[in-house]
C-alpha cells in the first residue's frame, strides 16, 4: 500500500480549506479499487493583535468608559432628583448594561504593556461592582437600591483609573464631562 501525505503553505485560513480527499490506487489489491484518505490542514497559530499605541489607547479608553460614565451620571441625577423607584431601577439596569459592555471592551483590547495590569485591575473591580448594579436594578424599594449603588461604588476602580489616566496623559475624571 502506498501512503501519500500532502503538506504545503497557503495564505488561506484553516477553516476555509475543507479536507482534501486523495484517491490512490491500491498497490496490493487485485482489483483497481480506489482508497480515499482525508488530509486535514494543520492548524495555524493566530497572531496576537498589535498593542495600541498610547495615543490610540487614550482614545479607545475614553470611548470605552464613556457609556458607563454617562449611565452612572444619569442614575446619580435621578437619585438626587427624587425620581420614582421604577425610574431608578431602569437607570441602574442601564448602568449594569454599560458596565458589562465596558468589561468586555477592557478584556478584548490589546492594551499597551504598561497599561495591562491596570486594565486588569479596573476589569476586576468592574466585575465586583456588576453584582451590585444588577441587584440595584431589581431592588424593591429606594433604600435597597441606594444601598446597592453604594456597594457598587466601593468597586469604582479609582486607584487604577487615576494611574491609567496619568499614563495616557488624560485629565482626571470629571463627572461634569458626562452630565
Amino acid at each position: 500500500m502506498v501512503a501519500t501525505m500532502v503538506t504545503g503553505c497557503s495564505s488561506d485560513p484553516v477553516d476555509a480549506a475543507p479536507p482534501v480527499p486523495l484517491a490512490l490506487p491500491s498497490a496490493t489489491a487485485a482489483s483497481p479499487k480506489l482508497h480515499a484518505e482525508t488530509v486535514t490542514p494543520s492548524p495555524r497559530a493566530t497572531p496576537s493583535p498589535v498593542p495600541l499605541t498610547l495615543d490610540q489607547a487614550a482614545r479607545h479608553y475614553l470611548s470605552t468608559v464613556r457609556p458607563y460614565n454617562i449611565a452612572l451620571e444619569r442614575l446619580e441625577q435621578a437619585i438626587n432628583g427624587s425620581q420614582p423607584v421604577a425610574t431608578l431601577r431602569r437607570r441602574a439596569a442601564q448602568v449594569a448594561t454599560a458596565n458589562r459592555t465596558q468589561i468586555g471592551q477592557l478584556t478584548d483590547t490589546a492594551w499597551p504593556r504598561t497599561l495591562r495590569g491596570l486594565m486588569g485591575q479596573l476589569k476586576a473591580e468592574s466585575l465586583k461592582a456588576q453584582r451590585h448594579w444588577l441587584l440595584a436594578a431589581r431592588a424593591r424599594d429606594r433604600d435597597a437600591l441606594i444601598q446597592e449603588v453604594l456597594n457598587a461604588a466601593r468597586h469604582d476602580g479609582k486607584p487604577a483609573v487615576g494611574k491609567i489616566r496619568t499614563l495616557l496623559r488624560l485629565e482626571q475624571y470629571d463627572e461634569d464631562d458626562y452630565s
